[in-house]
């Protein structure tokens, strides 16, 4: 998962369910060091899929244990003492977009790549962007943001997404000082993540409830 050592570490999402958080990606997630440069990027034609929803079919506990275990990666990337950035390679889905939200640059290589938080639909609501969406982002792009999928260019409109196109690395190790106010930690959300906590106990109630739990099923029918 991690590549080289020293400056930068580059770690791939390249798991399970077109790289879905899966305990198994969250634990790995969660090793990692982060003191220098840190670069997330993903095979695959998916960045993230998001959430691992086949943990909502298993009881409102289980939804709990597995969204704080989130929260804690969460507040991991917040503490990180370097730089991190992510250089997405593909479409975007629910957490996979809320985890962006937690980078300090964020690269998305194609301006026609898709962004989506409609496991709403399902009855599974982004916590994040339910908790502190209205300190990241203006009202109307929240609205389009909640209601339709949208663009990797869309999204460097409404700050998601930092810089479309090819990533230069050298920029971002010796930046010149234009690139280095751009490249800015999002350390002080550390102050404001924790309202996301009664979200997850709201979230944990609707997505277990008999017809979230069979719009689940159906959907994984179709998948």
């Amino acid at each position: 998962m991690a590549e080289g050592s020293g400056r930068p570490v580059v770690v791939t999402l390249e798991g399970e369910k077109r790289n879905a958080f899966t305990y198994r990606l969250i634990e790995k997630l969660l090793g990692i060091e982060c003191k220098d440069i840190t670069v997330i990027t993903n095979s695959g034609n998916v960045f993230s899929s998001g959430l691992d929803l086949s943990v909502f079919l298993q009881g409102r506990d289980a939804v709990l244990e597995y969204l704080f275990r989130i929260h804690r990666l969460v507040k991991k990337l917040l503490s990180c003492e370097g730089r991190l950035i992510a250089v997405v390679n593909g479409d975007v889905y629910g957490f996979g977009v809320e985890f962006l939200y937690f980078m300090d640059y964020v690269v998305a290589a194609k301006r026609d790549y898709k962004f989506s938080l409609q496991g709403v639909n399902l009855g599974v609501f982004p916590p994040y962007t339910a908790a502190v969406g209205r300190r990241l982002f203006a009202p109307a792009h929240l609205r389009v943001m909640l209601n339709r999928e949208f663009t990797a260019e869309e999204a460097f409109h409404f700050g998601i997404v930092s810089q479309v196109g090819d990533l230069e690395l050298k920029k971002l190790f010796s930046p010149p000082a234009y690139v280095a106010e751009v490249v800015s930690h999002r350390r002080w959300l550390v102050s404001f993540v924790d309202e996301a906590i009664p979200v997850f106990y709201k979230l944990a109630e609707v997505a277990t409830r008999e017809e979230t739990v069979k719009r689940l099923r159906e959907f994984f029918k179709k998948s």
